[in-house]
C-alpha cells in the first residue's frame, strides 16, 4: 500500500513539476554523453575539467544555433504556407471526401432518430463561455518557461562536466560498507559507459539516417531535402512514434509536391524502407548486446514518459529506462525487474 502511494506521489511530482525536472534530466543525460570528451581533453591536451567543460558547451551551443539558423528559414516558410498547403491537400483528397461525408450524414440521421424531440415547455440549454488566457499570454509564458529551463540545463551541465568525478567520490564516501562502496562505483561506471555509448552510437546512427533520408528526398525531387533529413534524424530518437510521424509528414509534403499517385507514395515508402533498415540491421549490429531492452518495456516507457513530459519525455524514455535497468541489475532485491526489462 505504502509503495503504491509512494509511486503515485513520484509520478504526480514528475508531472506537475515537469518544468523543473526536464532540464535536470536533460543535463544528466548530456553529461553522460559529453563527459568522455572532457576527459579526452584533460588526458591529451592537459586541460582542466572547467576549461574543457566551457569549450564543450561553446561547441554544443554553436552547433545548435547554426543548425537552428540554417533550418529556420525553410521551416518558417512551410509554416507560413500551411493554410494554402492544407487547402491543396484537401483538393487532392477530394475523391476520398465524398464517401466520408455520406457516412457522416448517415450517422447524423441515425442520431436524430434516436434523440427525442423537445417539447415547447422544455427548458432551453444555457450556453456558458469559458474565457481562457490570450494567445500572447500563452506564448510569453511558454517562452519564459523554455528559456528558464535552458538556463537551468546549461548551468547544471557545466557544473556536472566541470566537477569530474567529485560526485562519484562523494557517493562512495557516503556508502557505509566496502561492499556498498564497490557497488556504487560499479553502478555509476556502468551507467556512464553504457548510456554514453548508447547516446553516442544512436546519435551517429541518426545522423547517418538523416543524411540518407535527405539524399533520397533530393533524388526524388522533394523540396527542402535537408529539412526532411534533419527531421528524420531528430524524430529517430523517439522509438516507434518518430518513424510514424516522419512518414506522415513526408507523405503530406509529397501530396503537395506531386500529382500522380505513384510519385506521391514513393517518398513515404522510401522513408519507411530506410527507417526499417536502420532499425532492423544497423542499430542491432552496432549496439549488439551492450544495451538490450525488452521492446514491450520500451513501448510502455515511451507511453509513460510521453504522458509525463511530452516530446522531451519521449526522447529520454529509452536512456532513462536503461539507467533504471542498470540499477536493478546491481541491487539484489531489484534484479527480477532488471531481468524483465531485458531480452
Amino acid at each position: 500500500m505504502l509503495t503504491g502511494l509512494f509511486t503515485l506521489a513520484i509520478f504526480y511530482t514528475l508531472y506537475f513539476a515537469s518544468a523543473l525536472f526536464i532540464p535536470i534530466a536533460l543535463a544528466l543525460l548530456l553529461n553522460l554523453l559529453l563527459t568522455p570528451v572532457v576527459r579526452a581533453l584533460r588526458k591529451h591536451l592537459y586541460l582542466p575539467e572547467g576549461v574543457g567543460a566551457v569549450l564543450v558547451l561553446i561547441l554544443l551551443l554553436v552547433t545548435v544555433l547554426v543548425s537552428f539558423y540554417g533550418l529556420s528559414g525553410p521551416a518558417t516558410r512551410w509554416l507560413a504556407e500551411l493554410p494554402v498547403a492544407m487547402a491543396e491537400i484537401e483538393r487532392k483528397l477530394e475523391t476520398l471526401r465524398q464517401p466520408v461525408e455520406e457516412m457522416q450524414q448517415a450517422a447524423e440521421k441515425v442520431a436524430d432518430l434516436a434523440t427525442p424531440k423537445a417539447t415547447p415547455g422544455d427548458d432551453q440549454p444555457v450556453t456558458v463561455a469559458i474565457k481562457g488566457p490570450s494567445l500572447t499570454a500563452m506564448f510569453l509564458g511558454g517562452a519564459l518557461t523554455i528559456g528558464a529551463g535552458l538556463v537551468i540545463m546549461i548551468a547544471l551541465l557545466f557544473f556536472l562536466l566541470a566537477s569530474g568525478d567529485t560526485l562519484l567520490r562523494q557517493a562512495v564516501t557516503i556508502a557505509p560498507r566496502l561492499r556498498d562502496k564497490k557497488r556504487v562505483v560499479e553502478i555509476m561506471r556502468d551507467i556512464e559507459d553504457d548510456i554514453s555509448y548508447y547516446l553516442l552510437t544512436i546519435s551517429l546512427i541518426n545522423a547517418g539516417l538523416g543524411c540518407a533520408v535527405g539524399f533520397a528526398m533530393y533524388l526524388l525531387g522533394m523540396p527542402n531535402p535537408i529539412l526532411w533529413g534533419v527531421m528524420a534524424a531528430f524524430f529517430n530518437y523517439v522509438p516507434f512514434l518518430g518513424a510514424v510521424a516522419g512518414i506522415s509528414i513526408v507523405g503530406l509534403v509529397a501530396i503537395l509536391t506531386f500529382e500522380t499517385p505513384a510519385l506521391i507514395l514513393l517518398p513515404p515508402l522510401v522513408y519507411l524502407v530506410l527507417t526499417a533498415t536502420e532499425a532492423q540491421f544497423f542499430t542491432p549490429a552496432l549496439l549488439a548486446r551492450r544495451l538490450t531492452l525488452n521492446p514491450i518495456a520500451v513501448f510502455l516507457a515511451l507511453i509513460v514518459w510521453t504522458w509525463l513530459w511530452g516530446i522531451a519525455g519521449a526522447m529520454m524514455a529509452v536512456p532513462l529506462l536503461a539507467m533504471f535497468k542498470i540499477c536493478c541489475d546491481h541491487v539484489d532485491p531489484l534484479k527480477p525487474f532488471g531481468t524483465m526489462l531485458g531480452r
